[in-house]
């Protein structure tokens, strides 16, 4: 996922410097625009800019691909249902099935696959005697640390973030050449297993068959089922 800023709507207000933890904004008098080296992902810009210029950006051009083939697996993340209310979670599940998925995940899997690991790392001596550990399930915090504070990658847990666990489970079961889309509110990199990752508001494109929550001419989406 990508973070762009658009010069129509921005206004050089800066509120989108003052939030950034890592330092990813760039301005040029007037010019206002996001470092894409520099960026973590975090999102706090998308809230803070009173303008609505920040856009996030995912994989929705290969992920519509990917749900024309009828052949990929959704992992829809467990804020879907906050994200398309009013619509049910079992009307946003069909309304991806109708999108062309094949096969879609709610996105807890994932998560009791980590809790087991954890449980695991827990009887070690190594990380289980009270010393710090930093819990690895957080994509943003993981590349944070990485790049930013290499100092305390030591403490990091080694546990694969739960998008990658799903992801890399998921692929074990439909076989390694099934496409894996993941839709969700964070979107930083999923692993090698993740083959495209998209923001809810592009997954809840226009047509008969798609929540409308949340949508309109600046969020288009890519859903677009044909009408029966």
């Amino acid at each position: 996922m990508d973070f762009r800023i658009d010069p129509e709507l921005c206004v050089a207000c800066l509120a989108c410097v003052r939030v950034c933890p890592s330092d990813a904004v760039a301005v040029e008098e007037e010019k206002v625009w996001i470092v894409d080296e520099a960026c973590m992902r975090v999102g706090l810009c998308l809230p803070a800019c009173p303008h609505g210029a920040i856009i996030a950006v995912g994989d929705s051009t290969r992920a519509l691909e990917f749900a024309l083939g009828h052949q990929a697996v959704l992992i829809l993340s467990v804020e879907s249902a906050a994200w398309f209310y009013p619509a049910t979670p079992e009307q946003v599940v069909n309304a991806c099935y109708a999108a062309g998925f094949n096969t879609v995940h709610r996105g807890v899997l994932g998560d009791e696959l980590v809790a087991k690991q954890y449980l695991d790392l827990w009887t070690e001596e190594e990380w289980g005697t009270g010393g710090t550990v930093i819990r690895s399930t957080c994509p943003v915090i993981v590349e944070t640390i990485k790049n930013q504070y290499p100092e305390l990658i030591p403490y990091l847990a080694p546990v694969a973030t739960p998008i990658e666990a799903e992801a890399r489970y998921l692929k074990a079961m439909y076989g390694q050449d099934t496409p894996i889309v993941y839709s969700g509110v964070c979107l930083t990199k999923g692993g090698a297993d993740v083959d495209a990752a998209i923001t809810l508001a592009e997954l809840g494109g226009p047509g008969r068959h798609c929540p409308r929550r949340r949508r309109g001419p600046d969020r288009p989406g890519f859903c677009r089922h044909p009408a029966v």
